[in-house]
């Protein structure tokens, strides 16, 4: 089977698309990754084929995740990011998709659906962070407001009307030039396409996030998407030689973050690691900042596996996303997220209530004395450790890729054999 997935975003967003691709590819399908053109090479040397999408990840990144972008404003940033490419990028989806047999999307709105209603193709939709309504948990973009169930269900009524909206604008003309549904305004999702419903699959663990009640039986839960058996990783010796120089090390990286001032972000980090007495693996990611390496700091400057680092750390402190999240509370380390934006601040509000660290503390409030405070927490209050640890046992009985596959398989065909017996 041809399997065509597609996933706007940074590396937190692809990645788990290219460990699921090289899963189905074992299985004998054929799978194509749609993404910026940045991640081109991450696709094709895990064996898969790969269609670049027109647009820059960088500028994208650094427009969406601008500190205190949340809720209406993450829409608006959103919308600027994707006003003057946005011809262009249904052109890029509609030839990326010729051929294919299937569709498995990030979220993107109901842009991605309507591109598979006009191939006739079936659809999984698969999802990082809550954006299924329900009174548990508020829409992941929207502030974290201990508000009630109440709220919790307001935040994606109005979430979703802000998107459909936004939907109106840009994509009418197009899908009524390709005979294409145009969506009725609603303030929730529309899962159901050409007769069919689309199956959804959160690449979470309900350990993590426990299961909604109210959530309809098309939406799956598989656990998160790590990979088990990355092979053999030899560090350099720089690196071998700073983890057996003294005691463990806190790892601090913000991933693919790339907004506002990063120089001046890590070298607030760099004095409240002195500060507070620790060593540290510094990662400075996408941020691109020169900085000096010191005796207790040492400045990454090469790729390593987070399966291999991870449990080498005493803690981890990082931005927030759901696969850095995921692969720390799986190595069972204590957490502190300092989130950007976008679904950033629901991981980091999950892990505190999870008793596996401090509050998080949001990009535009860190201080070099509020974040040495919260270091010298995350490190010697028994109970985070304790309580990482007995998750990170749970997580890692989970096999999360294997799941979602399972899925995959299993809800392509029954959508084909639906087709089939309706005659569409």
């Amino acid at each position: 089977m041809r399997i065509h997935m597609v996933s706007i975003g940074s590396t937190g967003d692809v990645r788990p698309y290219v460990l699921l691709g090289k899963e189905l590819r074992r299985r004998g399908h054929q799978v194509t990754i749609v993404a910026f053109s940045n991640f081109a090479a991450m696709a094709q040397e895990a064996g898969l084929d790969f269609y670049p999408l027109a647009g820059d990840v960088l500028r994208f990144m650094e427009r969406i995740m601008k500190p205190g972008v949340v809720g209406a404003k993450y829409l608006r940033e959103v919308e600027k990011a994707l006003k003057d490419v946005a011809p262009v990028l249904l052109k890029d989806l509609v030839e990326a998709f010729r051929g294919a047999d299937a569709m498995i999307c990030t979220f993107f709105g109901s842009t991605y659906y309507s591109v598979a209603e006009k191939y006739g193709i079936p659809v999984v939709q698969t999802q990082y962070f809550p954006m299924d309504p329900n009174s548990d948990i508020p829409i992941s973009s929207a502030p974290i407001w201990k508000l009630g169930p109440a709220w919790n269900i307001v935040t994606y009524r109005l979430g979703y009307l802000l998107i459909h909206l936004l939907e109106r604008r840009y994509l009418t003309a197009w899908r009524q030039e390709n005979n294409v549904t145009v969506p009725r305004l609603h303030g929730g999702p529309d899962y159901v396409l050409g007769g069919h419903t689309i199956p959804v699959i959160y690449a979470v663990s309900p350990l993590v996030m426990p299961r909604p009640a109210q959530w309809g039986k098309n939406i799956h839960m598989s656990g998160f998407w790590l990979e088990e058996d990355a092979g053999p990783f030899t560090p350099s010796a720089e690196l071998a030689d700073f983890l057996t120089a003294g005691e463990p090390p806190v790892y601090i990286g913000f991933g693919s973050m790339v907004s506002g001032n990063m120089r001046k972000t890590f070298a607030l980090v760099m004095r409240a690691v002195r500060a507070a007495g620790l060593r540290a693996v510094l990662d400075k990611g996408w941020g691109g900042a020169e900085l000096p390496q010191g005796d207790r700091i040492f400045l990454l400057k090469e790729f390593v596996p987070h399966d291999w680092l991870f449990p080498r750390m005493q803690a981890v402190v990082h931005h927030g996303g759901a696969g850095t999240t995921a692969a720390g509370l799986r190595a069972g380390k204590p957490t502190l997220v300092i989130p950007f934006g976008g679904d950033q601040p629901f991981w980091g509000s999950r892990v505190h209530a999870l008793g596996c660290g401090p509050k998080p503390i949001r990009r535009e409030n860190l201080t070099v004395p509020r974040l040495t405070r919260a270091l010298v927490d995350l490190t010697r209050r028994d109970a985070y450790r304790q309580a990482a640890q007995a998750l990170g046992e749970g997580l890692r009985r989970e096999h999360g890729l294997a799941a979602a596959a399972d899925l995959v398989e299993k809800e392509v065909q029954h959508w084909l054999q639906n087709q089939v017996k309706s005659g569409s």
